[in-house]
């Protein structure tokens, strides 16, 4: 293990194997013309296991966006990370579990020998001569306590932070990320708060169970039309939900904020309010389901970015920082004015631009990348999104 690298990846997600396998291209495909030619020395850190926040997905949870084989089409499966891979292809499934879409990454990072190393937590990053130091609380004997980086690329994910202080007596409630499994629910009637994917996803579930889910949500999603399935139901939730309301046992409820939850005795108070303003009470048996989102992980590092007004961190056209040179943010997180980038297949469009930007820097010929913009996949002019669909 080197203690010095062009770039240190923070993270072993999707995001994180994903940029991994396209500076493992661009190295390859350079020491292929040219075995002397100069390349990006990296490795990518992981605290967990390569896909932890996959794996901690409830086990019922699957992708919205599906696999499919049409990468002989010319045409990249929504799902993979990279240009030459296929979770349909791998895992045999449209709509992959996280525990399958975890194998993906992990077959990856084995067969393309990507330079992961795992159960490392990065305790501090601190700004130094020529790029970063970045301590971790690995054992000396697998790695170095200190390690110096001329750039890094974050990529931690979101699953694990979640949004579980929404309002006053949030912590009576049970945050959709938690959940292993829906079946170790007992109760027969649920209140779900949120109407996105999570929250509707998590209606359909209890009612595959025979229980009742009662979904309140501040916006009506179900009711709301987009190109965009950043700010709707996507078409598969959208089904799926249709066939769930046919069973009578999920109810939607839009327009209606919570703004607290008392557990008085056994029961569950929730106050809300409407779009007028005007207060509601509900009481219900078990605990409510917060279904209400995730934090940026790039708060663990809060100093490193400033910050857009929605929360999440701000960066300039080639994912960087806009505090400091040589930070880069690759995945969920990731903004740029009104674009939402939270898809595998959105954000892996960044991981070119993010590895030109590196690689220019170094005096590392960028030739190679074409292929991921033949591909599809080195998306540096964003004027192009966000058109509508005609019908």
């Amino acid at each position: 293990m080197k203690q010095n690298y062009d770039v240190v990846i923070v993270g072993g997600g999707a995001a994180g194997i994903g940029i991994a396998k396209t500076l493992d291209f661009l190295n390859k495909a350079n020491l292929k013309q040219n075995e002397n030619a100069p390349s990006i020395s990296f490795c990518v850190l992981e605290r967990h296991e390569v896909g932890a926040s996959f794996l901690r997905w409830p086990k019922e949870m699957r992708f919205i966006s599906p696999s499919f084989l049409s990468n002989p089409f010319g045409l990249i499966d929504l799902n993979a990370i990279s240009p030459d891979t296929s979770p349909a292809f791998t895992l045999d499934t449209e709509h992959p579990s996280g525990i399958e879409y975890a194998h993906y990454l992990k077959q990856i990072v084995k067969h393309f020998e990507l330079p992961v190393y795992e159960g490392v937590s990065v305790a501090q990053i601190r700004v130094a001569e020529g790029g970063y130091w970045l301590e971790t609380l690995a054992s000396p004997q697998t790695m170095p306590n200190k390690l110096h980086a001329k750039a890094i690329i974050w990529a931690g994910g979101e699953f694990q932070h979640p949004k579980n202080k929404p309002f006053r007596g949030s912590e009576h409630c049970i945050h959709n990320s938690s959940i292993k499994t829906w079946t170790q629910l007992s109760g027969k009637e649920y209140v779900v708060i949120g109407g996105y994917e999570s929250g509707i996803d998590a209606a359909i579930q209890l009612s595959k169970l025979n229980k009742k889910a009662h979904v309140v949500a501040s916006s009506p999603t179900w009711e709301k039309s987009s190109a965009d399935p950043s700010l709707v139901l996507s078409p598969y939730t959208k089904g799926r939900l249709r066939a769930a309301m046919r069973t009578g046992l999920v109810t939607l409820e839009g327009n209606v904020k919570v703004l607290s939850v008392d557990r008085v005795g056994n029961k569950y108070h929730l106050t809300a309010c409407d779009q007028d303003g005007a207060l509601k009470r509900m009481i219900h048996n078990q605990a409510p389901i917060l279904a209400t989102g995730f934090e940026s992980s790039a708060r663990q590092i809060s100093h490193l970015f400033d910050w857009r007004l929605d929360g999440m961190p701000l960066v300039n056209e080639v994912d960087e920082s806009t505090l400091h040179t040589g930070v880069f943010l690759v995945g969920p997180s990731l903004r740029h004015d009104q674009h939402i980038l939270c898809f595998v297949y959105k954000f892996r469009q960044r991981f070119a631009v993010v590895a030109h930007t590196i690689a220019e820097r170094l005096g590392v010929d960028t030739s190679p990348l074409d292929e991921y913009r033949r591909q599809g996949m080195f998306l540096d002019d964003l004027s192009c999104c966000g058109g509508g669909c005609t019908c």
